[in-house]
């Protein structure tokens, strides 16, 4: 028999798996009812497992509306009891082939929308004043000049050092958002970047803030990235430049705020048999 886990064994685990942070007071106080907690405990435990769930597969264009929620529950509870099922295995492998096989379709036809869409949304916003447009395709428009102080490129052979510290706003050419720095708290990043934000960082004195209009190839591509950006989507971000520094020594990768908090998963896969 396996012996029963101490109150701070139980906290820490509850912890790790990202419910909830327990301050050592809290495990001293009295042990709340169970009945009554259970309610909203088990909204809670929903909510956290739909969040991770979301951020697992929304990369793959799956949305809520192609879930059946009553099979949806009903297997996630076959499979939380430990109970036997009553779907052949077989038969759940190849429906999470048609599944993958029905999202990567939809996601190509999407793309291809997208793809025209952005096209047409970037050739209309370079005819506006003050939009400037560079060689790789890169649109901006200055909000603020800067200063003189510019990224230096490394010399050749050696790596590059450098972190910048940003303010930045990222969204959709309709205006959705879908990512941004802290208010009033600048981020750090490397080059580790899509290519269009790397261009600007390269390029924009310290103190700028540049409105960037990047097309699909200079952003993500084909890539879903989460519930809102889309397949060849064309990205809009404002952009400042607080300050270029030099990266701590053995820093390889910094932060990329282009990427939604969503992080990418693996795709749908066939059950197991």
């Amino acid at each position: 028999m396996n012996p029963i886990p101490s109150a701070s064994l139980l906290v820490a685990a509850i912890s790790a798996i990202g419910l909830v942070t327990i301050s050592a007071a809290s495990e001293t106080a009295a042990a709340p009812d169970a009945a009554a907690i259970r309610p909203d405990a088990s909204y809670a435990l929903g909510f956290r497992a739909g969040g991770n769930f979301a951020q697992n597969y929304s990369s793959f264009g799956l949305t809520a509306e192609d879930i059946d929620e009553a099979q949806f529950i009903k297997g996630f509870m076959t499979a939380l009891r430990e109970e036997k099922t009553g779907v052949d295995r077989d038969a759940m492998q190849k429906v999470m082939e048609q599944l993958a096989m029905m999202l990567q379709t939809r996601e190509k036809e999407l793309g291809a929308v997208n793809l025209e869409a952005s096209k047409k949304f970037l050739e209309e916003n370079a005819k506006r004043e003050g939009v400037i447009s560079t060689p790789s395709g890169l649109q901006y428009e200055i909000l603020a000049p800067g200063g003189d102080e510019k990224y230096q490129a490394p010399e050749e052979g050696k790596p590059a050092n450098k972190q910048f510290l940003v303010n930045y706003k990222g969204s959709l050419p309709d205006g959705t958002q879908f990512d941004a720095s802290p208010e009033g708290k600048p981020v750090t990043m490397t080059l580790q970047v899509v290519p269009g934000f790397r261009e600007a960082l390269t390029t924009m004195p310290v103190g700028a803030k540049w409105k960037l209009f990047l097309p699909p190839n200079l952003a993500y591509g084909e890539q879903r990235r989460g519930r809102k950006i889309a397949p060849n989507s064309a990205l809009v971000f404002e952009l400042e430049l607080v300050k270029i520094e030099d990266a701590p020594a053995g820093q390889v990768k910094g932060q990329i705020p282009l990427t939604p908090r969503a992080q990418q998963a693996a795709p749908p896969q066939p059950a197991n048999k």
